[in-house]
Order: C-alpha cells, then sequence, then structure tokens
C-alpha cells in the first residue's frame, strides 16, 4: 500500500511540475527566449528528479529487506546502503549530468580563466543567434505578408532559410553542448566531459542520435529504451528504439508549442516520421557518400522547421483569429496564405 501510494505522489507531481509552469507561460505570455529558458529548465529538473528517484529506491527496498532480515552483520551492509546526503542531491541538480550518482569523478582545481571564456562564447552565441534573426529570417518572412504563398515563393523561402537554420543548429549545439555545459562543468570541478561525439561524421541517423547530445542519449538509454527492453522480455529493441523516439519527439514538440504559442507540429512529424524512417530504414553503412547524406538530410530539416515556424509565427500577426479552438489547432499560415498551385504557376516554356 505504502509503494502503491508513494507511486501516485510522484505521479501526480510530474503531472503538476508540467502544468504549473505551462499555465503560467500561457498567462503571462511570455516572449520565446524567456519561455525556452523556463521549458528547458523545467524538463532538465523533471529527468534529474526521475533519475534521482528511480536510482535510490532500490537503496530503499534493500534496506527495509536488510532490516526486516535477523542478521547480525546487517548494520555495515545498511550503512553502504543509505540514502544520500542533501549535499550530494544539491550538487547533483548543478551538475552537468542528468544520471545520478553518488559520487563523481572530480578535478582538484577550477580554472576561472576557462570558465569566463566559456560564459563569453555564449554571450557571443546568443548575439549571432539575434544577428542572424534580424538580418535573414524577418526580411525574408516579414515581406511574405504581402503576397500569397505559391509553390515557387515556398520553394525560394525554403532555399533561403536552410542557411539560417543550419547557423542555429549549429550554435545552439556549440553554446550549449560545449560552452555552457563545459562552464558549469568547471565550476563545479566535474570531471567527466563527455557532453557529446563527433557526430559530425555520422553516417547514420541511429548513429547521430547516439552521439549528438550524449548527456540526454544516456538518460533515455538509462530510463526508456533499457526499462523497456527488460519490460518486452529483453527480446525486442525495436519497440525500445521506437519508444525513444517517440518520446524525445513528444517533448521537443512540447517545447516548441509552449515557446512559440501555437500548435505546428513540424518537428514532431520530422523527429518521429521522417526521422524514425531514416533511423531504420536507411543502411548503417560507414563512407563518405552516407556521411553526406545525413548532413544534407538535417540542412533541409532545420530549413523546413525554420520556414514552417517563420511562416506560421508571421501569419498569426497578420491573419485575423477567429477566436475558436480549432483556430489554436489550424496553422493559419496554411489557412490564410497557401495558394493551390494553378497551371500558369507550373508552366514551362520550352
Amino acid at each position: 500500500i505504502y509503494d502503491v501510494t508513494w507511486l501516485i505522489i510522484y505521479i501526480t507531481y510530474i503531472i503538476l511540475f508540467l502544468v504549473f509552469p505551462c499555465r503560467e507561460i500561457v498567462n503571462h505570455q511570455l516572449p520565446v527566449a524567456s519561455s525556452l529558458i523556463v521549458l528547458i529548465e523545467q524538463l532538465r529538473q523533471l529527468m534529474k528528479t526521475h533519475s534521482f528517484i528511480r536510482e535510490n529506491v532500490e537503496k530503499v527496498h534493500l534496506q527495509c529487506r536488510l532490516i526486516s532480515e535477523p542478521n547480525t552483520n546487517k548494520n555495515n551492509e545498511i550503512k553502504q546502503l543509505s540514502c544520500p546526503d542533501f549535499s550530494q542531491y544539491l550538487y547533483f541538480l548543478f551538475a552537468p549530468t542528468l544520471i545520478y550518482r553518488d559520487n563523481y569523478p572530480r578535478n582538484k582545481v577550477i580554472h576561472w580563466d576557462y570558465v569566463l571564456q566559456m560564459f563569453g562564447q555564449v554571450i557571443a552565441a546568443i548575439f549571432y543567434v539575434y544577428y542572424v534573426v534580424v538580418r535573414f529570417c524577418i526580411p525574408t518572412f516579414a515581406n511574405l505578408n504581402q503576397n500569397q504563398i505559391t509553390l515557387p515563393i515556398f520553394i525560394s523561402v525554403l532555399f533561403n532559410s536552410i542557411m539560417p537554420g543550419s547557423l542555429f543548429l549549429l550554435l545552439g549545439f556549440y553554446g550549449f553542448l560545449h560552452c555552457w555545459l563545459n562552464a558549469f562543468a568547471e565550476m563545479l570541478r566535474f570531471a567527466d566531459r563527455m557532453f557529446y561525439k563527433d557526430w559530425w561524421n555520422s553516417t547514420s541517423f541511429a548513429a547521430y542520435y547516439r552521439t549528438w547530445n550524449v548527456v540526454v542519449h544516456d538518460w533515455l538509454y538509462t530510463y526508456v529504451y533499457r526499462e523497456v527492453f527488460l519490460l518486452t522480455g529483453g527480446k525486442n529493441r525495436v519497440i525500445a528504439a521506437m519508444c525513444v523516439v517517440l518520446l524525445s519527439a513528444t517533448f521537443h514538440e512540447y517545447v516548441m508549442i509552449f515557446a512559440l504559442g501555437f500548435f505546428y507540429p513540424i518537428m514532431f512529424v520530422l523527429f518521429a516520421v521522417f526521422g524514425m524512417g531514416f533511423f531504420f530504414l536507411l543502411p548503417r553503412n560507414k563512407g563518405v557518400v552516407f556521411n553526406i547524406l545525413v548532413w544534407t538530410s538535417l540542412l533541409v530539416g532545420v530549413g523546413l522547421q525554420s520556414c514552417f515556424y517563420f511562416m506560421e509565427a508571421y501569419a498569426r500577426k497578420s491573419c485575423p483569429a477567429n477566436d475558436t479552438f480549432w483556430d489554436k489547432l489550424v496553422p493559419r499560415s496554411i489557412v490564410c496564405r497557401m495558394a493551390l498551385p494553378s497551371a500558369k504557376i507550373l508552366h514551362i516554356d520550352l
């Protein structure tokens, strides 16, 4: 009965922790950057909480079992299985990892010049993202308010979006996964700096997913893939991999919905549909050709995301709202701006 009670309390905590920040974002109409900070920190805390509970619940069960068993030497065993101190939990909250351990490898000294260098590069990356938006994205999509988006215009805008989208991808990777995490690792003397691997050399999407963000990948592998694999009897790795991809795609889309303020599941479709298809169907061969294929898919994917999300954001500013529930779900850029290609548009003079 106690296990069921605490499980219900834990699930209730997870639900409330998901609901309340989103409600505040909606009520206060936070801008995109502020919403992203709140949502990413929310998910980080949820993942850390789950890891902390998951890693310590077995210790509690073993403690209870040892206490109930008559054993003269059980005091030493109970001491070894003791729950962590608050200082260990507090360190874990700020450490650049999502997997809880009682102890981590630690460096002896803090190089504060390295910390300042990393934070300086984070600030530079943020300003560069702002410059890309102002210089390349706003002029392109602001002018679309005066025109219907036909097929040739859409293709032109898509190609114009690939370069800004690629810069968002690279700046996000370098600013967060390299600079931000290394800065906190240095301040906390955290010695394990394997935040990413050589994802740029990936020749398959399976390798890319494993190497792009090692911090999140380790959490997904430990608490989703491995546990689903065990629940299915240890015989079906495909179901476990599909659960990982679907869960990751769902929460990526969750962040985009509440950060941008509208529902437009481009991220989910690219991640869960095309990404999963590439994950399972493309051959896992090594070679330059497959690396070029992965890079091409990534660049087109980020270009599509930038194109569709900016189009929808500007459409919601210029197109009138009808204050209905479906208006929140139906993309206004399609309803207000999209025009079907006519024979005149597709006509080619030879």
